[in-house]
């Protein structure tokens, strides 16, 4: 029996598991491609929006798709850069405050100039790697771009087009994984969303308070690079509050470091409620499994959490289930 047993196993290994993982494998390598695909899965509704209800041939409808989100995404990168171009001026204009002679001697030169050097060096060591990789990029968002408009107008026909590559076994588990999924990301985008409006409320408050220079603009730029995954608003705020203590503006250095650990501290207070009204778990959950995650993973546990977060409701679910 226990031979029998063994057998059956071997055989699901080998027709279940093994192209399983093959399959993963091919997906993690090839991101650019599976994003596409994700992408694809995601973006239907518009496309079939376009089709079902303004009556544009399926053609058109993805053409339409690709072009509105490229679009997008080039103008949101734009805007990015030309808020930044517009800032260096800015910035420029309080460095000259700076009494550069007597900072070789201030306690916070002294304490952050290797850092700063590190830092400094490491900046142009990754930009040169990128400018390197420049092509690779581009033909990396030339694949995406390709894969995504196929996707797309495949998605129109059958929403699930790719589960033709796993096995009959497995699809209808991958089926409901991909649905848990979707809700996974919608989730992450609508919490996501909230967090940002709340940082950007909190730092224009803080900063129309202090009376800084263009308090909206610059705080909603802020809250943009907030909601960017392994930033966030310490990588602008904290060198703030170093210019004024190095300008001897001890009080509105203090009160700007005070402003980045009350903005940090409820953003991760209410991020903590949002998912655990979002997922049916308890907040104090989130907050631990949110932290297991980043001391395992690192800074990319971020991108894992919501995906933990599913799996702690599912088993907490198993278990309920299983103690009646």
């Amino acid at each position: 029996m226990k031979l029998v047993t063994f057998q059956m196993n071997k055989k699901d290994i080998i027709s279940y598991w093994i192209p399983i993982g093959v399959i993963l494998l091919i997906l993690f390598i090839a991101y650019p491609l599976t994003l596409s695909i994700l992408c694809g899965y995601l973006l239907f509704p518009t496309s079939n929006f376009f089709h079902k209800k303004l009556k544009l041939p399926i053609f058109m409808s993805v053409l339409l798709t690709e072009i509105i989100i490229l679009s997008s995404f080039l103008l949101f990168v734009f805007f990015i850069f030309q808020s930044l171009v517009t800032l260096i001026p800015l910035i420029h204009e309080h460095l000259l405050y700076l009494p550069f002679d007597d900072l070789q001697n201030h306690p916070i030169f002294l304490m952050f100039e290797d850092k700063l050097q590190e830092l400094l060096d490491t900046i142009l060591n990754n930009l040169l790697i990128n400018l390197t990789h420049l092509p690779t990029y581009i033909f990396e968002i030339l694949l995406f771009s390709i894969g995504l408009f196929f996707s797309l107008y495949e998605s129109t026909k059958d929403r699930l087009w790719f589960l033709i590559y796993f096995p009959i076994k497995t699809r209808d588990f991958f089926h409901k994984t991909v649905i848990k999924s979707s809700e996974v990301v919608n989730s992450f985008l609508g919490v996501e969303v909230k967090l940002l409006l709340l940082t950007f409320v909190l730092l224009a408050t803080g900063f129309s308070v202090l009376g800084l220079h263009n308090p909206i603009k610059n705080a909603f730029l802020i809250s943009l690079v907030d909601s960017i995954p392994f930033l966030g608003t310490g990588i602008i705020l904290i060198p703030m509050a170093i210019y004024f203590f190095l300008l001897d503006a001890k009080l509105f250095g203090s009160i700007i470091l005070l402003l980045y650990i009350f903005v940090q501290l409820t953003r991760h207070i209410v991020d903590n409620f949002l998912w655990s009204a979002s997922m049916q778990i308890k907040a104090v959950h989130v907050f631990f499994l949110s932290a297991a995650a980043i001391l395992i993973f690192g800074f990319i546990g971020i991108l894992f959490s919501p995906f933990i977060y599913l799996i702690a409701n599912k088993w907490g679910g198993s278990m309920k289930t299983s103690s009646r």
